[in-house]
């Protein structure tokens, strides 16, 4: 018996093992995917081996569940992790949703491309009544529990507990260590428990505290303990560092049913991460009346962007050079209106676009939108009016692997050299992945692209990234550039930063420049570039072109 045929039977006996885990392994290259008859079975597949799988499974997959999906996958297909665990809903042959827990391994081939893939799926309705890793009740025990206590029409509050970036320890150390922080937070959660409360681990690196007789006081007393731990978290010697946000929800009075209570809690964590608040986020009407316009709005964005980006527009803010105080560059931005809901501002529907990963198409349609522009000036003077348009791209957009690809076809099409263009990293692009960013953006230098990292100073950018992202400009955040005037400290900054920059060859510049005691320090300072509303605001293209181009 050679290899491939012990490999074969040893598949086709562990498939049939009692028991809803189901097991599959494939080829990513060719698509091509081989699942136990079982699953073939419970799942109503088209068969043990079949083509066109990703899309084939990914269609039966609850649509409020692709988004981790997707996001787990592109890790994957990326080198970011070879690790894939995931719970999510999916339709099985009775068209039922069940959830199922995920779990496989990546490999990739000599040039770091994906090849095989294979792991388990198991049916979690079938997994035991504990978390194997925090020894807390698991979220089909919460849904157990709170069905109970609905059904005796108790009353009480449930207190949500989300971890931020989570990914960033099991990247930095190791799924184990991660699995070690888990059951620590899950020791202190118990120790804080009253008479009556129980506390669940959820899927992911969420927590749940149901609490029977709990009303508004109890809730944010509990969440003031949980602070008080998470500042001094301690793991095998290790001071981990980990944000949380927490959600609350009352029953009966946050919903009549189990799936209801649970959609709104988790609904009032999403609106916590979205809003960036530290305080305890309580599910209400108004809540629910922002939900309903917010869901409306996702569906009218989505329909603007299947037609041809439809409503989207794109303006340019001019980009001053220092010492000439001439506009050579402009940063390309992107503006939204809606018949329906008027004028929608960049913070609202980026965020919207990211979560749906539709900033991918319209991404490619501003850059294609922005080079177009730039061709047709150059034909109506007769050379390049700008040296650059300096664009706004997202992680989510350097997950896709077709954007290199796009960006050079499309300046090869319109005749443009490749500096023509500088991608900006917006503050999406996550620090903890900066390994993963560093590979990917030396392609776009290799190719001639160069880019900027932007909001520098605040968020996620710091001067530790620049050791690892090879950046060719750092744009100051506003927020410093206009605080410079009153605050010593920010001056001081910019000067180093400017200082630091140089001795490593990367530019400079200004963002937020507004007023003339603030463009003077900057420019004393040093930088190599000025925008800000001192010079001149975003313009609409015609207007761009009769003040920069004409």
């Amino acid at each position: 018996m050679d290899k491939s045929e012990f490999e074969s039977r040893y598949f086709d006996l562990v498939s049939k093992a009692p028991g809803k885990t189901f097991l599959f392994y494939g080829n990513l290259k060719e698509d091509m995917i081989r699942w136990s008859a079982s699953a073939v079975e419970y799942f109503g597949l088209p068969g043990e081996i079949f083509g066109d799988s990703t899309r084939e499974w990914i269609s039966r997959i609850h649509p409020e569940d692709v988004e981790p999906y997707t996001d787990s996958l592109m890790e994957l297909l990326h080198g970011v992790t070879p690790y894939h665990n995931c719970e999510y809903r999916i339709k099985n042959a009775q068209g039922e949703y069940v959830w199922v827990n995920c779990r496989g391994y990546m490999t990739y081939d000599a040039d770091g491309k994906a090849e095989w893939f294979g792991g388990l799926v198991t049916n979690m309705g079938y997994q035991t009544k504990i978390d194997a890793v925090t020894n807390l009740w698991t979220v089909h025990q919460f849904r157990s529990e709170l069905n109970r206590l609905l059904d005796d029409r108790a009353r009480g509050g449930i207190l949500m507990i989300g971890l931020e970036n989570f990914k960033r320890i099991n990247a930095e150390y190791s799924y184990a260590y991660g699995d070690k922080v888990l059951a620590l937070i899950g020791e202190k959660l118990r120790e804080g428990v009253l008479h009556n409360c129980h506390v669940f681990r959820m899927d992911g690196a969420n927590f749940a505290i149901v609490m029977q007789d709990a009303g508004v006081e109890r809730i944010v007393e509990y969440k003031k303990f949980v602070d008080s731990f998470m500042r001094n978290l301690v793991v095998s010697g290790q001071v981990v560092h980990l944000r949380f946000k927490a959600a609350a929800a009352f029953f009966p009075e946050d919903g009549e049913f189990l799936d209801q209570i649970q959609s709104n809690l988790f609904y009032a964590l999403d609106h916590a991460k979205l809003t960036n608040t530290d305080d305890v986020v309580f599910y209400s009407k108004e809540l629910f009346a922002q939900k309903k316009y917010m869901t409306r709005l996702k569906e009218a964005i989505r329909e603007c962007v299947e037609e041809d980006c439809k409503g989207f527009r794109i303006v340019m803010q001019p980009i001053v050079e220092t010492k000439s105080e001439v506009c050579d560059a402009a940063e390309v931005l992107l503006r939204f209106i809606h018949p329906e809901f008027g004028v929608i501002g960049p913070m609202d529907f980026i965020p919207i676009l990211e979560n749906s990963k539709e900033i991918i198409r319209v991404g490619k349609w501003v850059i294609d939108q922005s080079l177009q522009t730039l061709a047709r000036w150059r034909e109506q003077i007769g050379h390049l009016p700008l040296k650059r348009l300096q664009i706004n791209v997202s992680y989510v957009q350097f997950k896709d692997p077709e954007l290199l690809g796009y960006v050079v076809e499309r300046l090869d099409h319109y005749q443009l050299p490749h500096d023509a263009v500088m991608l900006e990293l917006t503050e999406s692009c996550r620090v903890e992945q900066t390994s993963f960013l560093s590979d990917v953006l030396q392609t776009f230098k290799d190719a001639g692209i160069s880019i900027a990292l932007d909001d520098f100073g605040t968020g996620y950018a710091s001067l530790t990234v620049l050791k690892d992202i090879p950046a060719d400009m750092v744009k100051l955040d506003h927020t410093m550039t206009r605080s410079i005037t009153e605050k010593p400290k920010d001056k001081a900054l910019i000067e180093f930063i400017v200082t630091y920059c140089k001795k490593v060859g990367i530019a400079v510049c200004a963002e937020g420049v507004e007023k003339v005691e603030a463009l003077s320090i900057v420019r004393n300072a040093g930088v190599e570039c000025i925008q800000g509303y001192y010079y001149d605001k975003p313009l609409e293209l015609d207007t761009f072109y009769r003040k920069y181009v004409k």
